[in-house]
C-alpha cells in the first residue's frame, strides 16, 4: 500500500459496535492476534473517542471529522465518514516477518 498505510477499515456510526472496538479488531489486521496488542485506552480515550463518532451518543459524526492518534509503531486516523486507517508511524520502521 502507498503512503505507510497497512490497512483501511469502515465502521458504522450507527451500529451497536463501538468505534474503539472496530479499530482495535482493524489493528488485530495488522498484527495478527488481539492478544498482541496493549489496551487501546493506553494511546486514546476510548469512551471519548466512541462519543465522537457513534450516533449513540447524538448526532451523526461530521463526514469531515478526523482524529488521528499514535498507537504503538502506528498512527490510527478514524474518521467520520467512517473509516479506519492504520499506518506506519513516519519516524519507526515496521519490523518484517
Amino acid at each position: 500500500m502507498t503512503d505507510g498505510v497497512l490497512v483501511r477499515a469502515e465502521f458504522d456510526p450507527e451500529s451497536d459496535r463501538s468505534v474503539s472496538m472496530r479499530v482495535v479488531e482493524t489493528l488485530a489486521l495488522v498484527v495478527g492476534e488481539y492478544d498482541d496488542l496493549p489496551p487501546l485506552a493506553e494511546s486514546v480515550d476510548t469512551d471519548s473517542l466512541d462519543a465522537l463518532f457513534s450516533t449513540r451518543f447524538g448526532s451523526a459524526p461530521e463526514p469531515e471529522l478526523e482524529l488521528t492518534f499514535p498507537y504503538q509503531q502506528w498512527l490510527v486516523t478514524v474518521s467520520g465518514a467512517g473509516e479506519i486507517v492504520v499506518s506506519a508511524r513516519p519516524d519507526t520502521e515496521i519490523p518484517s516477518d
